[in-house]
């Protein structure tokens, strides 16, 4: 009798949430069905950015990454789940089973992040800044919930459109079956008006094996030391896409108003009024 007190009393003590913790630990593939990459030059509709922002990507050049020192960079953590298969895996302390952190690993580059999971603080505000940045973690019932500091400045899509190095990224990893949504939310009070929300969804696939990625730098491009491709006055295809796609050029633009469904009408009757005009 006195042994099932003694297991009934360690159900009381072990907390609901450990109990309800999803396993995030395996390989899952990316499930391509959302916004895919290689975002054409001026698109950035659907982005809550600001005029700071806008004049960054609008003089922007695609032959930055041809430089020899981004050559090898990798993408940051708001960044790398946009196209790529991760590895999630966790450490476990040997004497209390608990887990101390989680690691992803992306495709291209080989980035590996740490999340943090046994309640450390984060570091000062001017403590180094990395590509991954600083992670921390807890759960929320079966989600994993992860905030993240102390980003190297990145780019909110890789079109020239840019993120702060004071962003902050809250992070849900949510696991139905084989199936896991990956929602992020970042906050950037430099360039961005609003939160900046997108899921991505991966399928688990146990016999998929991450690509190694050795990154060799080369000239690619021959250029004076020193030349940091640029357009001085704006790049001059900056509204291709949005006359191709048969949009207004402000729209395309993007801004928080962008984002919201019922901006559609605001392009209907942009749409329309251009026809009436070019009927006349």
């Amino acid at each position: 009798m006195k042994w099932v007190k003694v297991a009934v009393l360690a159900l009381i003590l072990v907390p609901m949430g450990a109990r309800a913790q999803a396993n995030l630990d395996g390989e899952w593939n990316w499930l391509p069905h959302e916004d895919g990459p290689d975002p054409a030059i001026g698109e950035y509709d659907g982005l809550p950015i600001n005029d700071a922002a806008r004049y960054r990507a609008a003089h922007w050049s695609a032959s930055l990454w041809t430089v020899p020192e981004h050559q090898c960079i990798p993408h940051p953590a708001d960044y790398g789940p946009t196209f790529s298969p991760v590895r999630i895996w966790r450490d476990i302390n040997p004497l209390t089973q608990q887990t101390v952190a989680y690691h992803t690993m992306m495709n291209w580059n080989n980035p590996v992040r740490t999340i943090w999971m046994d309640g450390r603080a984060p570091p000062p505000a001017n403590a180094l800044h990395t590509w991954e940045g600083f992670s921390t973690g807890r759960w929320e019932g079966d989600t994993l919930v992860v905030t993240t500091t102390h980003l190297k400045p990145g780019y909110v899509r890789r079109n020239g459109v840019p993120r702060s190095d004071l962003a902050v990224l809250t992070e849900y990893f949510i696991r139905m079956g084989d199936v896991l949504t990956w929602v992020s939310i970042t906050q950037d009070p430099v360039y961005l008006t609003e939160p900046f929300v997108k899921s991505r969804n991966f399928r688990l696939d146990p016999g998929y094996q991450t690509e190694i990625y050795p990154c060799s730098i080369d000239v690619e491009i021959e250029r004076p030391m020193g030349e940091i491709p640029h357009y001085v006055d704006g790049n001059p295809q900056l509204h291709e896409e949005a006359d191709e796609r048969g949009i207004p050029r402000a729209a395309s633009m993007g801004g928080a108003a962008t984002m919201y469904p019922q901006y559609r009408e605001i392009l209907r009757r942009d749409v329309a009024a251009r026809n009436r005009e070019a009927g006349e």
